[in-house]
């Protein structure tokens, strides 16, 4: 029988509820968000992250053009 080697994870990010563990015996980092737990090698967890940063540069762009959007039209509502 084969003994088990526990993963010694460091902790790499984290805030309330969520955090970033890394092992380094397994190579694989590990997300935890509340309960959920998703485990991930290096390639998969280094796409992820490329997404991630994709999507919130892309709400900020959202975001900015919608308060852009809504300032105008209180403008417009001020016309006569």
């Amino acid at each position: 029988m084969k003994p088990e080697n526990p993963c010694k994870r460091i902790v790499l990010a984290g805030n309330e509820g969520c955090r970033i563990l890394f092992c380094e015996e397994c190579n694989v980092a590990e997300l935890e968000v509340g309960a959920l737990s998703l485990r991930l090698d290096m390639q998969a967890f280094g796409s992820l992250a490329e997404l991630l940063q994709e999507g919130a540069a892309r709400m900020a762009i959202y975001n900015a053009v919608r308060e852009r959007n809504d300032a105008m039209m209180n403008g417009v509502g001020n016309v006569h």
